[in-house]
């Protein structure tokens, strides 16, 4: 992502713009009185440059209530897996097929609209924190990440420019790995929108300085009556929280992807709900789950609802991602709200179920019983829950 380019004239323009980018049809107006989403996405860089693959590094929501003069941000993790075309990939993977998939994609499995986009790429990143006067963070642990940069960051509060920002944005080797590096993205993010949104000075002077720095749909005016709403804002104001879901790794397979994220869809619908009538968000942190090796075992599936078809795609799909596949059929009765899958008291038992969840993008692990009879290692009822995004 290139980063934007405004046209002052010596004074901040009445428009900004998203250069190369097909967002605008995607992006949906907020009824009057309505808190508006904006997605923020970023690029971070990496250490060893032909690895980066151009993809976001940072996804984050902002909910803006102008009622209620408020804003939260909530963190998508980019490797957040979504269902899509009878496939999974992760959100992230989605911008390279426009800015329009992207948010497009968001707003269905968020159920909101999104208003309006901001993209920052490093080099944007960087000479924006720094004509801000770098951003202040707590750092509550050391950082000695390789991976992440060649800075050392210890103990303590200091304002971050450049590769020390950089590297502390990036890093994993710390006590919680992702999680922390989430954290870290959310706590930097709420410290930057402090510094943009300042109270002392001209905010107008702020964008004109920045403005060559970063894209985005929204117009001065737009920007403006943001900043009457919450201008002044301390980064303890802002409400902070990642997408709801967990980690996953692969057991036994070496070399896989550590950031596949897998999401529930009734959290989701929680963290949302409590942000609308003003309470903390009420989800837990995110875990870690092990993933058995697909081809390590064998899938019944069954359609537990009204969708004619629905169980032959979800086989289907299973079937695209690696997975033995056994009987496909329906269930006994169509009436299933929620998709389960249900795994035999087996040592990896759980970690077959969670295999089966990671690539659906919906369901939830129940050990089996008396109650389900099933031919296989791992049983899959198709509920209501289960809608793929097309």
């Amino acid at each position: 992502m290139a980063a934007g380019v405004f046209v002052f004239r010596g004074v901040v323009g009445s428009e900004f713009a998203l250069r190369d980018s097909d967002a605008n049809g995607a992006l949906v107006a907020p009824r009057e009185g309505d808190p508006s989403y904006t997605l923020i996405v970023a690029e971070l860089g990496s250490v060893a440059a032909p690895l980066d693959n151009g993809t976001p590094d940072v996804m984050l929501l902002a909910r803006l209530d102008t009622k209620s003069n408020s804003l939260a941000l909530i963190n998508v993790p980019v490797g957040l897996q979504i269902t899509s075309d009878n496939r999974s990939e992760s959100i992230g993977s989605l911008a390279n097929k426009g800015d329009a998939q992207l948010i497009t994609t968001l707003a269905q499995y968020a159920k909101v609209d999104i208003a309006h986009l901001v993209k920052v790429d490093e080099a944007g990143l960087v000479d924006m924190v720094d004509k801000l006067g770098g951003v202040s963070v707590d750092i509550e642990q050391q950082i000695d990440d390789p991976q992440a940069g060649s800075v050392y960051l210890p103990k303590g509060e200091r304002a971050l420019k450049g590769d020390e920002m950089l590297t502390y944005l990036r890093a994993t080797n710390v006590k919680y790995g992702v999680e922390d590096r989430l954290v870290h993205q959310l706590t930097f993010a709420t410290g930057l929108l402090e510094k943009l949104f300042s109270a002392q000075g001209s905010f107008t002077t702020r964008l004109d300085s920045i403005g060559e720095d970063f894209q985005t749909d929204y117009a001065l005016g737009q920007l403006e009556t943001a900043n009457k709403s919450i201008g002044g804002i301390s980064s303890g104001d802002i409400t902070v929280s990642i997408l709801p879901g967990y980690f996953t790794a692969v057991t036994n397979v070496t070399g896989s992807d550590s950031e596949r994220y897998v999401g529930s869809a009734n959290d989701v619908a929680t963290l949302i709900d409590d942000l609308n009538n003003g309470r903390e968000p009420s989800v837990g942190s995110i875990t870690e789950k092990s993933l058995a090796d697909p081809a390590s075992f064998t899938v019944d599936v069954q359609n537990g609802t009204t969708v004619v078809g629905a169980a032959a795609s979800a086989a289907e799909l299973l079937r695209q991602n690696g997975f033995n596949v056994g009987d496909v059929g329906n269930a006994e009765q169509p009436v299933y709200d929620e998709t389960l899958v249900v795994y035999k008291n087996s040592e990896n038992g759980i970690a077959c179920a969670n295999a089966v969840i990671n690539t659906i993008g919906a369901g939830r692990a129940v050990q089996s019983n008396s109650y389900y009879n099933f031919s296989h290692d791992v049983l899959l009822i198709l509920g209501a829950d289960n809608k793929p995004v097309s």
